[in-house]
């Protein structure tokens, strides 16, 4: 395993970094990095299967073991703008994914307006960039150009499939809440 300046925290979780403290220590980094991305609010079995099989994938179809995974996990703003608000904070939703088997680095990107990650890719200059579910070429992938300008592979169809869905979890639940239910 290359070297790096990476420390887990006091329970063995993966670093927290937003994007410039990742940016600061990116060139003292040795090794294969692969990134994925999401919002995971909540987080559901999609998105934990895209993280376990992430490093598997790349090399079951690049041939590369990647030494690091970088997960990029979306601010507030992405998901103001994607389904009118967070069910849970950034700092929530990053600690729960440092907790994850798999995961080496997490980092929080916070955008109002940016509905892609390619601020947080252009920091962490990754080899490979894994996507799961429903996302599978250049015409649901917004960071798709951005893969061929930097140089970094986007490896599709990773984890199970597109199973679940976090806006119907919290709508249901909100429905159920209305209804008096819980």
């Amino acid at each position: 395993m290359a070297t790096n300046p990476l420390e887990p925290g006091p329970f063995g979780e993966a670093p927290i970094f937003d994007v410039e403290g990742f940016a600061a220590i990116r060139d003292r980094i040795d090794g294969v990095i692969c990134a994925t991305s999401g919002g995971f609010d909540p987080i559901h079995p999609g998105h934990a299967s895209c993280l376990l099989a992430s490093k598997d994938h790349v090399e079951r179809t690049a041939g590369v073991r990647p030494d690091l995974l970088v997960v990029i996990v979306n601010g507030e703003g992405f998901l103001r703008n994607k389904k009118g608000a967070a069910f849970q904070d950034l700092r929530t939703r990053a600690q729960i994914v440092a907790c994850l088997r798999g995961v080496d680095v997490v980092v929080t990107y916070e955008s109002e307006t940016d509905m892609t990650v390619e601020g947080a890719l252009r920091a962490i200059r990754p080899r490979f960039f894994t996507k799961g579910g429903d996302r599978t070429d250049m015409t649901n992938i917004a960071e798709w150009p951005l893969g061929q300008e930097i140089g970094f592979e986007i490896v599709t169809g990773v984890g199970r499939d597109k199973d679940w869905s976090s806006s119907d979890m919290l709508a249901r639940w909100s429905g159920l809440a209305r209804n008096g239910e819980v």
